[in-house]
């Protein structure tokens, strides 16, 4: 496992935390899918599952944010060992107000595309391809 870069938790960068609610969002949708894994596929589906949710999640936060406040956070996450929960807290609470309803939204586009197809594949997610990788 990585070693944050610094011991300062309000600028550390996050490394492998995973939300329980949304694992258990994934383990759900499996579930209701049908689907039966072994222990280990299980665990590397549920672990793609939540790689691509993260990066959908964070790219519907991105486009909810004002035009110059998203060229803002962009600017600043081109250079992640510069980025702090703080600022991000800052740009996030302040003008994403309605973060709720994007992760619920999030959560709907992700199921829908989950249950139609009929084997998981990353391709299938709206998702930059820089973070398909």
């Amino acid at each position: 496992m990585q070693k944050p870069k610094t011991n300062d938790p309000e600028t550390a960068v996050p490394l492998g935390i995973r939300n329980p609610y949304i694992v258990n969002f994934m383990k759900a949708l499996v579930e209701k899918k049908g689907e039966k894994h072994e222990p280990e596929a299980l665990k590397k589906l549920l672990d793609d599952m939540y790689k691509l949710f993260e990066n959908m999640l964070g790219q519907n936060m991105v486009k909810a944010l004002p035009e110059d406040k998203r060229r803002e956070y962009l600017e600043l996450s081109k250079d992640l060992t510069k980025v702090s929960y703080k600022k991000i807290e800052e740009i996030f609470d302040k003008y994403v107000p309605n973060y709720e309803e994007v992760m619920k939204e999030t959560m709907k586009q992700f199921t829908a595309i989950f249950m139609k197809n009929r084997k998981f594949d990353p391709k299938d997610y709206p998702v930059s391809e820089d973070v398909q990788g």
